[in-house]
């Protein structure tokens, strides 16, 4: 019986309609490795200007094995833990299977993984700094999201943590006047 053999399907770029650059969601990953001499590790995500911070999600890879200690915070410009505060990276806060995540307060409330959320979530549903350069995640002007991974004792290399910022930029759209 003969074959019927089709030539490959040809790559197609998806037409986006719109505005270049908006209606999408935009991912950033920051990965944290944990090297023999390193005291701290510091990974900044410029969200733009007109977006809307979406969510930050931090998991752990490999657990990280520092002498003493190894620990996240989560930040931005004004509170270097205003998203995360000190959550420890070898064991006790955020293990594998777990990770943190912004826009589930009460996923990271200290009773799943330990997790210890900033001042900018909240069960209540805040959600940024509420202040002039982030309402409820809006960014009218460009905002630093910044991960830090600080570490007492550094002498392995085994720890690896993602940091994961998503935004949007959504494309404009006039409303109906009646």
């Amino acid at each position: 019986m003969p074959v019927n053999f089709r030539s490959p399907p040809t790559d197609i770029s998806p037409t986006v309609t719109g505005d270049a650059g908006s209606g999408l969601v935009f991912a950033k990953t920051v990965l944290f490795t944990e090297d023999a001499t390193s005291l701290t590790h510091t990974g900044t995500v410029v969200v733009p200007a007109g977006a809307t911070l979406l969510d930050i999600i931090v998991v752990p890879q490999v657990l990280w094995t520092a002498t003493t200690s190894a620990a996240f915070t989560c930040g931005d410009a004004n509170s270097a833990t205003g998203w995360f505060t000190s959550t420890n990276l070898k064991a006790t806060d955020l293990i594998l299977g777990e990770r943190l995540q912004a826009s589930q307060a009460v996923a990271t409330d200290g009773s799943y993984g330990g997790a210890k959320e900033g001042a900018y979530v909240t069960t209540a549903g805040r959600f940024g700094q509420q202040s002039t350069n982030m309402i409820g995640g809006y960014c009218p002007t460009a905002y630093s999201v910044i991960g830090v991974v600080t570490v007492v004792g550094p002498s392995t290399t085994a720890g690896r943590t993602r940091m994961t910022v998503l935004w949007t930029v959504g494309q404009a759209v006039a409303p109906v006047l009646a």
